[in-house]
């Protein structure tokens, strides 16, 4: 019996163990794809200042992702079943070629701090409405609450630029642009019955194939022109870190973690941008872009469903 007693002990602390461990990987994986996703937003305003066009660091972001994931591609091909022709559609259009260029046109017209604390955080809404119109999703009073948020806090970062004469307000549009293209995505990556890494390779494979023709007609590359250190930060930033590593990272802290309280961590995302965009590219942040950066972080966890998550755990831990 005391065998058994002692047997069953062990078994209990190797299962704490191995249950902290896996929450630490989780962990440490969230905090990654975080910062990678700060630091691409920060990248790509920086290029804002170099020869470098959205189309090339579009070619760089697909090409360097597609070489790095051609051996996923290579098993599951272009079009990988089961997904259907219409889910990879709007999986490469929410996430693919379509995202990035509306992303880094708006890089080049507004502040990081716009585009951390409007992108991200409006995904939550416009998946929220088309779950309504398509799928006929309701949402509940929390969601109506984050929505509420996030909404005044993009307008207290939009309300200002509209007089602006360098017309930043058109990249927070594109910014908004970007959050509805991303929720695209989602129900794309939801319906297509892809891993996240097969997603990943056959998205970043069909935006190359489409932007080639695009870059090359364009005839406006700054290749030729910019400096190896910048085509070699850009290279990793847009093909390396975001294209690969952040997909992985964010893939083990879902698994580790679940979808709700690896998505909380995504409400970081908006304050890492902000103040990494005054540390590294001398942006200021004003009292009110600081009060709509907290407006739409806090309305990010209620529309993300992490509060109510959260408050459930609670709940029933009591």
């Amino acid at each position: 019996m005391a065998v058994h007693t002692e047997g069953a002990v062990e078994e209990a602390a190797a299962a704490r163990v191995a249950a902290r461990k896996g929450q630490f990987l989780g962990i440490l994986g969230a905090v990654t794809a975080i910062s990678i996703w700060a630091g691409w937003q920060i990248a790509t305003r920086h290029s804002a200042s170099t020869s470098l066009t959205p189309f090339d660091l579009a070619f760089l972001r697909y090409g360097v992702a597609s070489l790095l994931l051609a051996p996923v591609l290579l098993r599951s091909g272009l079009l990988p079943k089961p997904a259907k022709l219409w889910t990879i559609a709007g999986m490469v259009a929410g996430a693919g070629l379509p995202f990035g260029l509306v992303a880094m046109a708006g890089a080049r017209l507004a502040p990081v701090a716009h585009m951390g604390s409007i992108m991200p955080t409006t995904v939550p809404m416009f998946v929220m409405l088309f779950g309504a119109l398509w799928f006929g999703e309701r949402p509940t009073r929390t969601h109506f609450i984050g929505f509420a948020l996030i909404f005044a806090g993009v307008a207290a970062i939009i309300g200002p630029s509209l007089g602006d004469a360098a017309g930043s307000w058109r990249g927070d549009l594109l910014f908004v642009c970007g959050g509805a293209l991303w929720a695209v995505y989602t129900f794309g990556i939801r319906q297509s019955g892809l891993t996240g890494w097969q997603a990943a390779a056959v998205l970043n494979a069909w935006s190359f194939l489409l932007l080639l023709p695009i870059w090359y007609l364009s005839g406006n590359s700054g290749f030729l022109v910019a400096s190896w250190q910048e085509l070699a930060m850009q290279v990793l930033w847009q093909g390396i870190l975001s294209g690969v590593v952040g997909i992985a990272a964010y893939s083990l802290a879902v698994r580790r973690l679940g979808v709700t309280v690896a998505a909380a961590f995504s409400a970081l995302v908006p304050a890492m941008s902000s103040f990494g965009g005054m540390l590294f590219l001398g942006e200021s942040l004003s009292p009110l872009a600081i009060g709509a950066l907290l407006l739409v972080t806090v309305g990010f966890l209620f529309a993300s469903g992490a509060v109510g998550a959260l408050a459930g755990a609670g709940r029933r831990g009591g």
